[in-house]
C-alpha cells in the first residue's frame, strides 16, 4: 500500500476545495453500519490476537544468539507499548472521521510499522521458538496483514472519492463564466482654461518740439 501515499497527502491538500464545493451534507448512514466499518472494528480482532500472541512468546527460552534474544525482546515491548498506548488514541481520531484521508493515514501508517516489527519477530522465532509458538506468530501476522490490507483498501476507496470530488469542484468552477467587466465611466469633460485679457498699455504722448528762441539783436 505504499502507492497510497501521493494520493493520500494530494487529497489531504485539497480537502478545503471540497468542503467550499459541498452543497449539501449528505445523509448519514445508519448507526450499526457506521459502527461495523470503523478503523477500529476492522482491526480490532487482528489487533487483539497480536496481543494474545505477544504475550504468549517466550525468547528468553529461544536457542539463538544473545543480540537476537535481546533484539526479539525490544521489538516484542515496542509492539506492547503500540498496542497499549499509541495505537488506541490514533484509531480513535480515525473512528471520529472516518472517510477522512487525513485522518485515517496516520493510523494505518501505524499499523504498517507494526506489521514490520511483528513480522521480525517472527522470523527471529521461525528458527528457534516452539511449533506452537511458531504457528501463533504466523496466525498472528497473518490477522494483521488481512487487517491492514482491508484498512488500506478502504483507505485507497475514501482518497480516489475525495479526489473525484476535487476534479468536480475543479471543473465546476472553470465553467462559470467570468463576471462581466465594469463599466468605465467617461472621463470628466476638460476645463475650460480663460485666458487672462492682456492689459493694454497706452503709450505716452510725444513732447512737443521747442520753438527757436529769438537771438537778441546787437546794437
Amino acid at each position: 500500500m505504499r502507492h497510497l501515499l501521493p494520493t493520500a497527502l494530494l487529497i489531504i491538500l485539497c480537502r478545503p476545495c471540497v468542503a467550499l464545493g459541498a452543497q449539501a451534507p449528505a445523509a448519514a448512514p445508519p448507526a450499526t453500519e457506521q459502527t461495523q466499518n470503523t478503523p477500529s472494528a476492522i482491526m480490532q480482532p487482528a489487533l487483539a490476537t497480536v496481543g494474545q500472541t505477544i504475550g504468549m512468546l517466550r525468547p528468553d527460552k529461544w536457542k539463538t544468539s544473545d543480540a537476537i534474544r535481546e533484539q526479539t525482546l525490544a521489538n516484542i515491548e515496542s509492539i506492547h507499548r503500540d498496542l497499549e498506548m499509541t495505537l488506541p488514541q490514533l484509531l480513535a481520531a480515525a473512528d471520529g472521521a472516518p472517510d477522512s484521508v487525513s485522518q485515517v493515514w496516520p493510523a494505518y501508517r501505524n499499523i504498517e510499522a507494526l506489521y514490520d516489527v511483528l513480522l521480525r519477530v517472527a522470523e527471529a522465532g521461525n528458527l528457534t521458538a516452539s511449533s506452537q509458538q511458531n504457528a501463533a506468530l504466523e496466525r498472528a501476522r497473518a490477522a494483521l496483514e488481512e487487517g491492514r490490507r482491508t484498512l488500506g483498501d478502504r483507505l485507497t476507496s475514501a482518497a480516489l472519492a475525495q479526489e473525484q470530488q476535487v476534479r468536480t469542484l475543479q471543473a465546476a468552477v472553470r465553467a462559470v463564466p467570468p463576471p462581466p467587466a465594469p463599466v468605465a465611466c467617461p472621463p470628466p469633460p476638460p476645463v475650460k482654461k480663460h485666458k487672462a485679457r492682456k492689459k493694454v498699455v497706452k503709450k505716452p504722448a510725444p513732447a512737443p518740439a521747442n520753438a527757436p528762441s529769438s537771438v537778441p539783436a546787437s546794437h
